[in-house]
């Protein structure tokens, strides 16, 4: 492979063969990596506003706080906390200023433990079990013109009057609350847009839903997921389904999983073609050493022998661009995760500064495996002209 040719160009094809495979197999592990790094940027974001276990009504919007039973769900998993919620979606009005919302009412068991979104409070403070007060999110609080603290003029919350007749002038058309912002949170730019979160009791009493929640949010400290999943559905029968964070957000992952594997594919391809330079090396090099074949033959080389040297040749230029462009493409991502060497726009733009990357693996080995494979089939093509026009 490295021994100088008669012929300058073969050893230059041969180098463009190595480069080319090296620079695709580069192409595929820093592309793959970043999409595991934004996958991994956005379950953080996620993380905070979703729990481990959603449990949800299949039949109805809501169900009765009495239908669960909580010893149960304590026996078959070790949950930290419990969180009842109500959620609606309402008409938030503030100053003149309107905007389509989410009302959360939510209440922790145990109650001693600080909500995990109130981590996440940058002015004001928790609304508490006070159902007149609520936090809402940064660009809701933009969008309204509101800020923490300010009890002069209270948030508006409207919900459709369901018990309306049509055409009635008598009755309202929605029911009215009003509650203090107490506090303003910053978690998740979609999540922070859309919800005010309150007292359990407050929104139950504003939607005339005593008792009533619409779903169940549960965390545990076990690190099977999976099981404590399976036995809590268990327990709570074919009228509730339970949700594991990926299941909450699975559009949003099959989004991710599907781009990602566009990506490779679409490498694969483009590496596939870069990997035909490898034909043109061998075939140049078989051409070269036709009196080689001549005499290894007449001294008695079989046919297999010939091929596979001419084979090995063909491997040789896979493997090496293989290791090139695996280890420059580690050596990168590892370099940009110390150092955020590519970025992606002017500090505060953006979430993160640097493009995130993540090396897995699973993925260096589904790399490794596609180079080899496509080098193989690739290598099979000049070996064959071999056969066919100077072993025959």
């Amino acid at each position: 492979m490295f021994s100088k040719k008669r012929k300058n160009a073969v050893n230059i094809i041969t180098a463009i063969s190595v480069l080319g495979v090296a620079i695709g197999t580069l192409s595929l592990v820093v592309v793959l990596s970043v999409f595991n790094g934004f996958e991994s940027l956005i379950k953080e974001m996620y993380h905070p506003v979703s729990a481990d276990f959603v449990v949800t009504p299949v039949h109805s919007k809501d169900f009765s706080v009495t239908s669960i039973d909580y010893d149960a769900l304590h026996k078959v998993a070790a949950l930290s906390s419990v969180q009842e919620v109500y959620e609606e979606k309402v008409l938030l009005r503030y100053d003149g200023r309107e905007q389509i919302g989410k009302i959360r009412g939510v209440k922790q068991m145990p109650s001693e433990d600080s909500l995990a979104i109130e981590k996440y409070i940058f002015k004001g403070e928790s609304f508490r079990a006070d159902s007149f007060q609520a936090i809402i999110g940064q660009a809701m609080a933009y969008t309204l013109s509101i800020s923490a603290g300010q009890f002069s003029e209270p948030l508006q919350v409207f919900v459709p009057n369901i018990n309306a007749k049509v055409n009635s002038i008598s009755e309202r058309p929605f029911v009215e609350t009003s509650m203090y912002v107490s506090g303003i949170y910053s978690v998740q730019p979609a999540y922070d847009a859309s919800y005010v979160i309150t007292s359990l009791k407050g929104v139950q009493d504003f939607l005339s839903r005593p008792g009533r929640l619409t779903h169940l949010e549960l965390n545990t400290s076990q690190l099977n997921k999976s099981s404590v999943q399976e036995a809590l559905q268990v327990v709570l029968g074919p009228h509730f389904e339970v949700k594991n964070r990926y299941q909450q957000n699975a559009f949003l992952y099959k989004v991710l999983q599907t781009e990602k594997w566009a990506i490779f594919f679409i490498l694969s391809f483009i590496l596939l073609i870069a990997t035909f330079n490898i034909v043109a090396s061998v075939i140049m090099i078989i051409l070269e050493k036709r009196k080689d074949i001549s005499s290894l033959r007449s001294i008695g080389a079989s046919d297999v022998t010939l091929s596979k040297i001419f084979f090995y040749e063909g491997l040789l230029v896979t493997f090496f661009g293989a290791g090139l462009g695996l280890f420059f493409g580690v050596g990168l991502c590892l370099l940009q995760q110390k150092f955020g060497l590519f970025t992606l726009g002017s500090e505060g733009a953006f979430i993160v500064n640097a493009y995130p990357v993540e090396v897995q693996s699973l993925d260096v080995l589904l790399i490794m495996l596609t180079v080899l494979t496509i080098g193989v089939i690739v290598t099979l093509i000049p070996v064959q002209i071999l056969k066919q026009k100077f072993l025959n």
